[in-house]
Order: structure tokens, then sequence, then C-alpha cells
């Protein structure tokens, strides 16, 4: 099926949502460079919506390139939410943004347009349809440098202390994931309940249209290779340059994001060029399947999609 008769089915499944669910609102989510802003922006010419990205790494100001912004161009057109909205340097949890996204969701509707969410990061999208309670639980620096200095002296401290606290979010986090199990022990450390005692799923506050995007794992490679190219020949490793030179530290959570931790690498004179764009595409990859492997794994435990309010269609791009 060709790119116009695909754009028709999608525009007529979000017809059919919408003249049933008047409050309703569409999620488009998918592996990185499947097309999913393409999309978004494409089916801004049929409906009047705004859209919420679900990046985690769009919300930092100054890093563009690095992270696939939509231009300005196209967002003063179609109103975006949710991009450069903190420095590098800043801190913005997923708490923060269930509950920022979940207001931006209730403002549009009142405007009585559609709220369209946006990206690959699939905690961000799982705060909506799952719609997980959230304890406040803001970040403590010496809590996690505590941590890091504890599993650098005995690795594996992290997960076996996650797996004492907390076993059932233990065996869902793998055990290098040194961020993600820091995390989980520092809610326990700062609200004194688990993870898995605080994030409760709740029925969704609005009916959803889901739209998975999916492409053949070839084609996803082709076109990672091909943005990673037009990345750099768009500037990303001058735009890195001025993120440290403006002071942003390459040990930050924004600056350890694919695109940038490869260039600092390269500036650092750890690699040559070649390697340096070996190891963006290599990472990159890493990351799609990843999500790839998230997606398929919801819709085969016991058809997870199948909520009350919720829809959901996988589509091939």
């Amino acid at each position: 099926m060709d790119w116009w008769n695909k754009i028709l089915n999608i525009k007529s499944t979000i017809e059919n949502f919408l003249s049933a669910n008047h409050d309703g609102t569409i999620i488009i989510r998918g592996a990185t460079a499947t097309g999913k802003s393409g999309l978004s922006i494409e089916l801004s010419q049929y409906f009047d919506m705004e859209i919420i990205s679900a990046d985690s790494r769009q919300i930092f100001r100054l890093m563009d390139i690095g992270t696939d912004k939509v231009s300005k161009e196209i967002r003063e057109k179609v109103p975006h939410h949710q991009i450069d909205i903190v420095d590098p340097d800043e801190t913005y949890t997923a708490g923060q943004r269930k509950q920022d996204s979940e207001t931006i969701v209730e403002q549009i509707l009142s405007r009585k347009k559609i709220p369209v969410i946006v990206g690959g990061t699939g905690l961000y999208i799982d705060t909506i349809y799952k719609n997980f309670t959230m304890p406040e639980s803001a970040p403590d620096p010496i809590f996690r440098a505590t941590m890091e200095e504890k599993e650098k002296a005995e690795p594996g401290f992290l997960h076996a202390e996650l797996s004492r606290i907390d076993p059932d979010e233990a065996l869902k986090i793998h055990p290098k994931a040194t961020r993600y199990l820091i995390r989980a022990l520092e809610i326990y450390h700062t609200t004194g309940k688990t993870k898995t005692e605080g994030f409760i799923q709740q029925p969704v506050k609005h009916p959803l249209l889901m739209l998975g995007i999916r492409r053949e794992t070839e084609e996803g490679n082709r076109l990672i290779n091909a943005r990673i190219k037009q990345m750099l020949k768009n500037g990303l490793i001058d735009e890195v340059k001025s993120l440290l030179n403006a002071g942003y530290t390459a040990d930050l959570q924004s600056m350890n994001g694919i695109g940038y931790k490869e260039v600092i690498g390269y500036l650092q004179n750890q690699y040559d060029f070649e390697k340096m764009e070996e190891l963006l595409k290599k990472n990159t990859h890493h990351l799609a399947k990843k999500q790839r492997t998230r997606f398929r794994r919801y819709i085969a435990e016991g058809n997870v999609w199948a909520r009350e309010n919720v829809q959901y269609q996988v589509l091939y791009l």
C-alpha cells in the first residue's frame, strides 16, 4: 500500500474513534526513526490538533540536532508541548511529566482541539496509557552519589539491594541498568514505599486511540543510519561543543544521551570520527531494538492493550 492510501486509512481510523469519543486522546508510539513525528505533522493537515512530545530528551533546551526536534517553523504552525522546557542541567522527573502532560491534555480539550501524544519513550507513554499513581519523590543527589560509589566498590550491589527491598521491580530492571536501579531505590529512600507499592495502574482519564508505528527492521536500520548522517551534516558536533563551552558537563544525564556521549568521546580524542559515527549507529540500533521488544512484549502479555476505553492499532509504514 502506498503512503497516500496509508494516510487515508489512518485518517479514517482517527475519524471513527473521534466520532465516538469527543474527548478522545491519540497516542502515536514507536521505535526511534519510524516516522512518528512525520506522521503527526501529516495528520495535522486533516485534524485541528496539538502535539505533546513524549521524548525524554526533547525537553532540554539547546539540544536540538541530537534529539531530532521538529523545526521551529513547524512548531509555529502546529502547536507542540513538552519541548524546550528545562535546561540541560535541570531535572524533570516522570512524575512531573505525568502531571504536566495531564494538565496540557485538559487545556487542549478545553480549546476543542485534539491532543496527540507522540514519542518513543515507553515510560512517558505509560504514564498516560497505564495512568500510574506516582508518589512524589524529588531527586536526592547525595543518595545517588552514595549509591554510585557503592556500585563501583561492589558491582551488583544495587540490584541485590533492590531485590531485597522490591523484588518485583528488580525483576524488571537489568542488573547493569544503574540509573534505573538507583531511581527505584531512591523512591523507597524518599517516600518509604517501594516502586511496586507506589506505582498503581488506574483507568485512563480519557478514551485513548494508540497507534503503534512499525517498520521492517532492515528499513528501520536504514532510516537510523540516514538520520545519523543528516544530524552530523546539520552540525551535531558543533552543537555538543557549544553545550560544553556553556558549562554543561559530560556527566550530566542530558549529556549521556545517545548522540551526545558519542560526540563527547570524539571531542575528548577517545576515538576518531569514523569510530564515533559507528558508535552512534550501533547505540541507536540497540535503542530501537529495545523499543521494539518492549512494544511486542506489551502486546504479548495477555493482550494488555485490551483495556476499557483504549483502542490499539499497529500501523506498518
